[in-house]
């Protein structure tokens, strides 16, 4: 597949999340690629998350090896949308907070957010979720799950979740963050294939913090890199 093809293909998908409903907000060289409605402020009325996605040439490269043919590298932006009296409003954008569909770095990697996590509105708070899955190279499977709750006209980040286990020898662990309440619960010893008994530790958060979505960043795989300090 060459690179224009992958363009066009990436383009046509632009409006697969009901265009005509957010297109005002989605800025021209990008595309819709996934939104949630719910009340985020607490006044009756249906707030918005988008994801939006850059669609560029300029970020896409052919990849030879292990993965798919054709890497897409196009920036992601979350924006949140108030529904006022005069309709929607921006409250937030965000930009260098989600990860791109593909790592040049890890080929073999799905999506993290479309293919095995998502963003949702639960009782008035945004979840997003992120999957780790790889067709190549590993066997780890493993889900974070950030919790957001609005506080004092910011998004504080409440909670922290963490899942993973082995696709081969089925061992799991499980990681819960309380921001709110400084408790961090550890599980191991679980397993998909077998009847064990997990134990679980309690203990507190060693740096308590206030972390907000509007100067953190959700694609870490180090509390070294900016923006991820909260990383567990």
């Amino acid at each position: 597949m060459t690179l224009a093809v992958a363009l066009l293909l990436a383009t046509g998908l632009a409006f697969a999340e009901s265009p005509t409903r957010f297109e005002h907000w989605v800025p021209s060289g990008w595309k819709l690629i996934s939104s949630a409605t719910g009340d985020l402020n607490q006044d009756g009325a249906d707030d918005a998350v988008l994801v939006v996605e850059e669609v560029s040439a300029e970020n896409l490269f052919e990849n030879d090896g292990f993965g798919p043919p054709v890497l897409n590298l196009n920036p992601r932006r979350l924006i949140i949308l108030f529904n006022t009296q005069d309709g929607y409003q921006e409250f937030i954008t965000r930009d260098n907070l989600l990860p791109s569909e593909h790592n040049q770095e890890v080929p073999c990697l799905e999506d993290p957010l479309l293919g095995e996590g998502g963003i949702s509105i639960e009782r008035g708070r945004i979840i997003v979720e992120l999957g780790t899955w790889l067709s190549c190279g590993s066997y780890g499977v493993s889900r974070q799950t950030f919790t957001f709750r609005l506080e004092s006209e910011q998004f504080r980040l409440i909670g922290y979740d963490y899942s993973a286990f082995s696709r081969n020898s089925g061992e799991m662990t499980e990681t819960s963050v309380n921001y709110l309440t400084e408790q961090k619960k550890t599980i191991t010893g679980g397993n998909m294939f077998e009847e064990t008994t997990p134990s679980a530790l309690w203990s507190r958060i060693a740096e308590p913090h206030h972390f907000y979505l509007e100067d953190i960043s959700l694609d870490c795989h180090s509390r070294n890199s900016p923006g991820c300090n909260w990383y567990r």
